[in-house]
C-alpha cells in the first residue's frame, strides 16, 4: 500500500520541498493534507487516517505542543510522528529519550529514509509525545524582552537583535533602533540564546540570522559582517565555534 503521509509546517517552501523528498524517497506516497497552523493541523487530525505525520515544533498558535495536548484533550488518536526541526542538538535529545523520531532543518535525504524505515517503532507513544514537547517548551527562548527607556518602557523580539556585548560592566543589546541597556548577565544571556546567538569573543555574541559574511586574516583579522555593513572582531579561540555554528 502506498504510504499516507501529512505535513504540519507554516513555511510553505519547507512543506513543498519535504513532500518533494518524501515522495522521492517512498514513490507512490501521497500527501493526504498539508496544513500552515495548529487550527489547519487539529482539523487534518480529525479528518484523516495517516501512516506518518511530519510536525514542525514551531508554528501558529501554539506550536506541536498545542496541537498535540489539544488532540489528546479530544481523545483524538495520534499517528506515528516524525517532527521537523531546528533546534540544536542537546535539545534533541528529549526526542531521542522520549522514542520519537525527528529531522533536522534543513532535512536529508537519508536521514529522512532512515525515519521512513523506522516508523513500525513508533506508532502509540502518545504520552511520551507530551512529555518531550513539554521538555523542549522549557528551553524555547523567550521570543520578546522589554527594556526601559527615556519614553516608557520597549518591547523587542530577540529576532531584532544583531548582537549583544559589554561595555563599562553595563550590557548592551543592539536593535535597528539603536542599543539599549539591559538588566541582565551576559552568561546568562548566553546560556538563554544559544544557539540562535553565538559569542565571537569575551564581551560579544552575535545573532546568526544577521551573519552576512565571515572574514578572514587577509581582510583585516577574523570578523564577522553583520547586516548595515557592521564588522565584528572574532577571537581566534571563537573561530572554530563560530564556522561551525554558520555551516549548521
Amino acid at each position: 500500500m502506498s504510504l499516507r503521509f501529512a505535513l504540519v509546517e507554516d513555511e510553505p517552501l519547507a512543506r513543498s520541498r519535504l513532500k518533494q523528498l518524501v515522495q522521492e524517497v517512498k514513490p507512490g506516497a501521497v500527501c493526504v493534507a498539508e496544513a500552515k497552523d495548529g487550527e489547519e493541523g487539529f482539523q487534518l487530525l480529525q479528518r484523516h487516517t495517516l501512516d506518518v505525520l511530519f510536525l514542525d515544533v514551531e508554528f501558529p498558535p501554539d506550536g506541536a505542543f498545542g496541537l498535540l495536548r489539544r488532540a489528546r484533550a479530544a481523545e483524538r488518536a495520534l499517528p506515528p510522528i516524525v517532527f521537523t526541526t531546528a533546534f540544536d542538538r542537546h535539545a534533541v535529545e528529549a526526542f531521542r529519550w522520549a522514542a520519537c523520531d525527528f529531522l533536522l532543518k534543513p532535512i536529508k535525504v537519508t536521514e529522512l529514509r532512515e525515519a521512513l524505515q523506522r516508523l513500525p517503532r513508533h506508532a502509540g507513544h502518545e504520552a511520551l509525545v507530551a512529555e518531550v514537547l513539554a521538555e523542549l517548551e522549557k528551553r524555547k527562548v523567550p521570543r520578546r524582552f522589554s527594556v526601559a527607556t527615556s519614553r516608557g518602557v520597549r518591547v523587542f523580539t530577540w529576532a531584532e537583535v544583531s548582537h549583544i556585548d559589554t561595555e563599562d560592566r553595563l550590557l548592551f543589546v543592539h536593535t535597528p533602533e539603536g542599543r539599549f541597556c539591559l538588566d541582565r548577565t551576559f552568561a546568562e544571556l548566553e546560556a538563554l540564546l544559544t544557539p540562535e546567538f553565538v559569542r565571537v569573543h569575551r564581551s560579544c555574541m552575535v545573532n546568526l540570522s544577521r551573519v552576512r559574511a565571515m572574514l578572514t586574516e587577509a581582510q583585516g583579522g577574523p570578523a564577522v559582517l553583520l547586516e548595515g555593513n557592521l564588522r565584528l572582531a572574532v577571537s581566534k579561540e571563537r573561530l572554530t565555534a563560530l564556522r561551525e555554528a554558520l555551516s549548521s
